[in-house]
């Protein structure tokens, strides 16, 4: 498998797993959480994100172990191709599944924000079409342009934060955990669902990463979980701080913090800053998640990972799953990404990894081919 002409450097893959974490969590995690959690949503980012680090261990060894080899092809050659085959087309459906939420979600923003009058197909094939071409040119030449683009976003979100701040209300964060331990517990699992436990889904990405044994990448991937985890007990307690008992209610918070406010007539409509941020840091997800998915379906087709034919039908196939998504409403919606998402990321992403891992360890003597299929 010749994945060298896209390859990447481990700070690249680094600042990869920031993007894909940070990129829609940062919209979603917070009003369902403190919905959850209550003034503990914290603690559950604390609990989630430990946990999350932990992944990286089995996720840095297998890439060492099998070095140019994507998850697909060692895990047809460690379970057989019957039992491969069915733990892979979950996997596949869930990524695809990932793509046109996203995109969807990007859509549901922009009209219940910005553009009520503009209908959610015309935002879902757009965005669709400037990330399928995002991904056409290749992992090697956006990973460069993502990374100005987020850091562009999280100098936004850190200042709207600080400009926020002089309205937070240190006495929203007491009592911490009211009502027991149950509610931590359910906030835990759902941020561990949603984004923690989608580090799995780069064991499609270390192919591409060329690794050298002095090279420190589980320092690098942890660094990136802990920023992410940094970044979104940020924006959770912001959201705490300014709206307290109705923080929960408050749909993508951020934004919401963004319209409280008010400065000298020179500066106004702050909110197009974390539109913007919002928006952006939703499609670069969208974006790297299209292209795992393209790289799976390469490899349940026998065909190279990078190989691009796929990528426009792929593409169309998501556009056609996010509108039908979107036709079914908001509250759907919700349920998909609080209760849906993160139960499907365990089962059919997380568990079958742990596997594999375990697998793997009872057979380390063998080697994996990196042609074989």
């Amino acid at each position: 498998m010749n994945c060298l002409k896209n390859a990447i450097t481990p700070t690249q893959a680094a600042i990869l797993l920031f993007v894909f974490l940070t990129g829609s969590s940062i919209i979603n995690i917070p009003a369902p959480l403190i919905a959850t959690s209550g003034t503990g949503s914290w603690i559950c980012l604390l609990a989630a994100g430990a946990a999350g680090l932990l992944l990286l261990i089995p996720l840095v060894s297998l890439a060492r172990r099998y070095p140019e080899t994507s998850y697909v092809q060692y895990v047809s050659k460690l379970l057989g191709k019957p039992l491969a085959f069915a733990i892979l087309f979950v996997f596949l459906l869930y990524q695809i599944h990932m793509v046109a939420a996203i995109v969807m979600d990007i859509a549901m923003f922009l009209k219940s924000s910005m553009m009520r009058a503009t209908y959610y197909t015309v935002f879902i094939v757009f965005t669709f079409l400037a990330s399928a071409c995002t991904v056409r040119i290749g992992l090697g030449k956006f990973v460069g342009m993502f990374g100005l683009l987020m850091l562009s976003v999280m100098i936004f979100i850190v200042f709207i934060t600080i400009l926020s701040s002089v309205r937070y209300d240190w006495h929203f964060l007491l009592p911490v955990a009211e009502d027991g331990i149950k509610p931590l517990l359910h906030g835990t699992y759902f941020v561990f669902g949603f984004p923690f436990g989608e580090v799995v889904l780069f064991t499609m990405i270390l192919p591409f990463v060329h690794l050298r044994p002095s090279d420190r990448i589980g320092r690098k991937l942890a660094l990136a979980v802990l920023l992410n985890m940094a970044s979104l007990i940020m924006v959770t307690l912001a959201t705490i701080l300014t709206f307290g008992p109705l923080a929960g209610e408050r749909k993508y918070s951020m934004f919401e913090v963004s319209r409280t406010i008010e400065m000298t007539e020179l500066f106004q409509r702050i909110e197009a800053l974390m539109g913007y941020s919002m928006i952006v840091a939703s499609f670069m997800k969208a974006s790297i998640v299209l292209f795992i998915s393209n790289a799976t379906l390469n490899g349940l087709l026998g065909l190279p990972v990078d190989n691009r034919q796929l990528i426009f039908p792929l593409t169309l196939l998501c556009a056609v799953i996010s509108i039908t998504v979107g036709m079914r409403g908001e509250a759907n919606w919700n349920f998909i990404v609080s209760g849906i998402h993160p139960l499907w990321g365990i089962l059919g992403s997380v568990l079958p990894f742990l596997v594999v891992y375990l697998v793997s360890l009872f057979r380390r003597g063998r080697k994996v081919r990196a042609g074989s299929p």
